[in-house]
Order: structure tokens, then C-alpha cells, then sequence
């Protein structure tokens, strides 16, 4: 089965070939002529397209929803929403208080839009969860802390350090609720995702999120399951931190070089996943770039070992 050729490589063990993941996200609406809203709010049209990819792509292991304001849509903030991409946070409920949240404000699965990607999830898992690695997404404590606070958030870590440590306190739990929903219908693989974390000096990384990322990344192994640890842009001078906090697997942005990096992540043992560049090659290369640098990336790292195939 494709899936245990994921699970191999996320126990370190040597493959005969790469597994292969595809980040669909809105994407997959595009394959059966939905738009990110409707797919991002049809539970129909969302399971309609997730068939598509593991159609089309044949996947190892895929995504089911790529969407990082599930969580703060929740907690209070308002969407913009758009048809060719996730909708955004257009309003920060912490950005004129610095105040944390309510533990009772945690969400739960009967909340926002949790309960249409939940039984997405069931669905997947019963149709093809015997052969593909179903990965559940949850928005990391960084990025749902900006989310909240605003860009305030990086003036706070020099102002008040104290704060943002009891607000990325109350986001950590909320991502272990997140884990616990998506273990229970049947995640493989929850994956952490904070494209924050580029934005970050190695030392604010230390202060600040070495503990709560760690704390996630034993929670998820305390579950029984593996874990990932997915940050977009430039990331370079974070991945040994990244690394540090214990995750199975990271994946990384076109921006960041992949066979550096898996040199760093090979000394913790940790495997990197990536990354094929999203707009030079997927977006307007051909048929023919996206093979040739699927082949490039797979040639310049020890495939057989640590290594998970990617869009960045």
C-alpha cells in the first residue's frame, strides 16, 4: 500500500522511491469546477474534489483541508472571502486588548466549520484510507496567535514577552483540541502549519515557540501518529530550531534549499519534505519542467531515505 511507503519513510526506514504528496488545497475544487468558497464550505463538493486528487495524483498521502482561519473564524475573527484562494482574516479580536481568551472559547466540534471538515475526513479515511495517508492540518500557535493579536504580535515580543507567552499558551491548546478532533475520525499524519515562522529571528524562535511547538509535537507522538511541521517562505535560519522541537517531518517553501536543509534535518533525523517551486514551475511551467524538477530534487537528495516529494 502507497500509505506504507509514507509510514516507512516517517519511521526512517529506506524506501525503494519517494513517497509522493500532493497539497492540493483549493485546488482540488478547480479539478471539478468549484470554486475555494464553495469547496471550503460544501462538504459535498469538497469530498467530490479530495476523490479527484487521489484520482488524478495518486497520492501516498494528501491533505483534506488546507485552511488556516478554521480556527480563528471560530474564535472571532471575520473572513474575506474569495473563489481562487482560502479566505483571509480581515479582523483581529485582540488587537485593541491584550487580553487571552477564555479556555471555554477552545474550539469544538460542533463549532464554525468543524463539523463539515470532520465528516469530510470520516468519508476520506472510509474510501481510501486503506491505501493514502489522510494528513490533518491545523493552524500553528504562531500564526493563529497573529491572527488574534494582529501585527501587534511582533512588537509584543519585545514589549510585553510575558503576554505573548500566555497567548501562545491559549493557542497551543487549541491546537491540541485540533489534534484530538483529527486523531479521533482517523488522521495519519496532523501536521502543524505556521508560515510565520519564516518571519522569526532563531532566537525569538527559542524564546518563544521552541516550547509550544515542542509540546504539540509530543502530544501528536503521545497519539499515536506521525507529525509534521509545514512553514512557507524563507525558513532557512530556523530549521535546526524546527528540528530541535521533535516533529517526524518538515516541509518547507520553494524559497529554502532542499538538499542544505535535509543536510540539517538529517542530523536530528527528521524527514524533509518539498518542494517544488509553486509559480515559476507548477504554475506556468509545463508539463515537461514540473517532471524535470520533480526528477532534479528526488536526484539531489538520498531519495530512498528522510525525504518526502512535495509542492513547495
Amino acid at each position: 500500500m502507497s500509505k506504507e511507503l509514507l509510514f516507512k519513510t516517517l519511521r526512517h526506514e529506506e524506501t525503494e522511491r519517494a513517497p509522493w504528496v500532493p497539497f492540493a488545497g483549493v485546488h482540488a475544487g478547480a479539478l471539478i469546477g468549484a470554486d475555494a468558497t464553495q469547496v471550503l464550505t460544501d462538504e459535498e463538493l469538497l469530498v467530490k474534489a479530495l476523490m479527484e486528487v487521489h484520482k488524478l495524483y495518486k497520492p501516498d498521502g494528501m491533505p483534506i483541508v488546507f485552511d488556516l482561519q478554521l480556527e480563528a473564524e471560530i474564535l472571532g475573527c471575520d473572513l474575506v472571502w474569495a473563489k481562487d484562494c482560502p479566505p483571509s482574516v480581515s479582523t483581529h479580536p485582540l488587537e485593541e486588548t491584550m487580553t487571552v481568551p477564555c479556555e471555554c472559547t477552545i474550539p469544538t466540534k460542533e463549532e464554525g466549520r468543524l463539523p463539515l471538515v470532520l465528516s469530510a475526513m470520516r468519508r476520506m479515511k472510509e474510501a481510501v484510507g486503506d491505501d493514502t495517508a489522510l494528513y490533518g492540518l491545523f493552524c500553528g500557535p504562531f500564526t493563529l496567535a497573529s491572527h488574534l493579536r494582529g501585527n501587534d504580535i511582533f512588537m509584543d515580543m519585545y514589549d510585553d514577552e510575558d503576554y505573548v507567552h500566555d497567548l501562545l499558551d491559549f493557542c497551543t491548546k487549541v491546537g491540541k483540541s485540533m489534534i484530538d478532533m483529527y486523531v479521533e475520525v482517523g488522521m495519519d499524519v496532523i501536521a502543524v502549519v505556521d508560515p510565520l515562522v519564516s518571519q522569526i529571528s532563531v532566537n525569538h524562535f527559542e524564546e518563544f515557540f521552541a516550547e509550544p511547538f515542542t509540546q504539540l509535537f509530543d502530544y501528536i507522538r503521545e497519539k499515536g501518529v506521525f507529525s509534521s511541521f509545514f512553514v512557507c517562505g524563507d525558513a532557512t535560519r530556523n530549521i535546526e530550531a524546527m528540528c530541535k522541537t521533535g516533529p517526524d517531518s518538515i516541509h518547507v517553501d520553494e524559497n529554502v534549499d532542499l538538499v542544505a536543509a535535509k543536510q540539517v534535518s538529517d542530523r536530528y533525523n527528521v524527514v524533509m519534505g518539498g518542494n517544488i517551486p509553486l509559480t515559476s514551475v507548477m504554475l506556468h511551467g509545463s508539463q515537461q519542467d514540473n517532471m524535470k524538477i520533480a526528477v532534479d530534487l528526488i536526484d539531489a537528495v538520498n531519495s530512498k531515505s528522510n525525504f518526502v516529494l512535495a509542492p513547495g
